[in-house]
């Protein structure tokens, strides 16, 4: 990464790349309208919780703020709050593009592959969009932006960078609270970096002063965030899932989180939907006692299963994934020395082993490994950069045009194929409830047998309170007095043949057995 190359990139690339995003966004808008997910449902519940001043409620340790209160704004408009999420998802992609643009600055390639790279970000940034109703779109943003000042060049020069560092990092955790350790460990890892690359000891002493002044500007940000929650739980914490949702992987026994084995559970406040808005109140599951050694064991098959799971998702996000690991392992075979390696190879190489590293000790869903993604793309065009391709009289302009189309289509189609697999998903839950809403009767409490998350989307769009899934191999009379300790109004029972519970023999089928696979029963409507 030469500090003195500043290539100026023509505007109007960005302009028509942003403007192509956009359009094509806007036609797509309608297939992704009714997508629902656990996630989104909670975020959309706490910003109006935000609009209407029950910000006692809204504060939640689970679920990073940054997304509610992005969204809050927007569903005054009086949209609904499902479509109102996927603009706002859109929109966020506006800001990504241009974050990845700036951090492909710091990557030095040609000038051809920097603008292939960008028109490859629209249909990459457009399956993120409308993938979930998710803050990790946003998290990526914010995280482009934080790597962008720590990968500067110029990072020992200028006091600014520190002070911008610690700015995007503690942003990036009011999005998600694995910003948190990540930028904890990264930033110091980077300035250890930028110390000893350093010759100076004037530069050295701006590296220094950069690190403090960064770990002060987030300490600030997400010490305020950090405080709210701890109060409202009543012990130190930076977030609530990490230490249920890493006992639901590691117990060895009881495996996934409370909501699939606890039972029916009574949501946290009276405007929540489901236990599911604030999840810190699900219990722990209970760990075998495997021991020391067996705990070691426990955790190496957990996070080399992960690490197989993470290349998985690297090569069907680009079937170059591979060429561009293997041509970065080589740079590091080459050339193993701290000090002289190539910035382009080592700040990202770093970046990709912390942040994919913390995943690998829980859990991994492709979605928390965007940045990922979007760092594999620039790594990619630094390799080829580096290959000086266009340089060979072998490279004829046809060659070069056929090389950077077959670099394009290996973002494009998997991200084309990501979109159409996501195409209408969760029109058929809001088609189901438009057929119940007449028989339901809103504000009523639900309980299921199964398909914990597919009778959430239905309480959701019947605005009824979702109590979840019975237990696992529970009694009928077990049952029963727990559909009566909670007032459960309608219980759904999912599957094909009808329930043998004799109870409900009471209480009316209110669909008349015409929808397939399901049978709602309204407990308190006896025949």
């Amino acid at each position: 990464m030469n500090r003195n190359i500043r290539e100026k990139h023509p505007k109007n690339y960005l302009v028509l790349v942003l403007l192509i995003y956009l359009v094509a966004g806007t036609l797509l808008l309608k297939y992704y309208r009714y997508q629902i997910n656990p996630d989104g449902i909670s975020y959309i519940s706490i910003a109006q919780k935000y609009l209407n001043g029950d910000f006692s409620n809204a504060v939640n340790g689970w679920w990073g703020p940054m997304f509610s209160w992005l969204l809050a704004p927007l569903l005054l408009f009086g949209v609904d709050p499902l479509l109102t999420a996927k603009i706002l998802n859109l929109l966020i992609g506006v800001a990504a593009i241009i974050a990845v643009r700036a951090l492909s600055y710091r990557f030095e390639m040609p000038k051809l592959i920097r603008t292939v790279i960008l028109f490859s970000t629209v249909p990459v940034v457009l399956s993120f969009a409308f993938s979930d109703i998710t803050p990790d779109l946003l998290l990526m943003t914010l995280l482009s932006i934080y790597l962008w000042n720590v990968f500067c060049p110029d990072y020992a020069v200028n006091k600014k960078w520190g002070l911008q560092s610690g700015f995007w990092g503690g942003v990036a955790y009011l999005a998600k609270s694995y910003a948190f350790p990540f930028f904890i460990v990264h930033f110091f890892v980077m300035n250890v970096f930028h110390y000893f690359r350093n010759e100076t000891k004037q530069e050295k002493k701006k590296v220094v002063h950069n690190f403090l002044t960064g770990a002060l500007i987030f300490a600030l940000i997400s010490g305020a965030w950090i405080g709210l929650i701890s109060s409202k739980y009543g012990e130190f914490t930076f977030g609530t899932s990490g230490k249920i949702a890493y006992g639901s992987v590691t117990s060895a026994g009881f495996q996934g989180l409370g909501v699939y084995w606890q039972g029916f559970l009574e949501p946290p406040n009276e405007t929540a939907l489901s236990v599911w808005e604030d999840p810190s109140h699900l219990k722990v599951p209970p760990r075998q006692p495997l021991g020391f050694w067996g705990n070691i064991g426990n955790q190496f098959t957990i996070t080399t299963g992960i690490i197989f799971k993470m290349v998985n998702m690297f090569v069907k996000f680009s079937i170059l994934s591979v060429v561009v690991a293997i041509a970065y392992v080589l740079f590091w075979l080459r050339r193993f020395n701290i000090k002289t390696m190539p910035a382009e190879v080592l700040f990202p190489t770093v970046a990709i082993v912390i942040f994919a590293g913390g995943y690998s000790l829980i859990t991994v869903n492709a979605r928390y490994i965007w940045l990922l993604f979007i760092m594999l793309m620039l790594m990619g065009g630094y390799v080829l950069g580096r290959l000086r391709l266009f340089e060979s009289n072998f490279f004829t302009k046809t060659r070069r045009t056929v090389l950077l189309i077959i670099f394009f289509l290996s973002f494009a189609i998997p991200a084309y194929q990501g979109l159409k697999s996501y195409a209408n998903r969760g029109r058929w839950v809001h088609e189901l409830s438009r057929v119940l809403e007449r028989r339901v009767t809103k504000d009523s409490k639900i309980a299921a047998n199964t398909n914990w998350a597919g009778s959430l989307f239905l309480s959701y769009h019947l605005d009824c309170k979702y109590y979840g899934a019975q237990k696992k191999n529970i009694s009928k009379i077990e049952l029963k007095r727990q559909l009566e300790k909670y007032a459960i109004d309608y219980y759904l029972f999912w599957g094909g043949a009808a329930p043998d519970l004799g109870f409900l023999s009471n209480y009316e089928e209110i669909t008349g057995g015409r929808i397939p696979g399901l049978r709602i029963y309204g407990l308190k409507k006896r025949r």
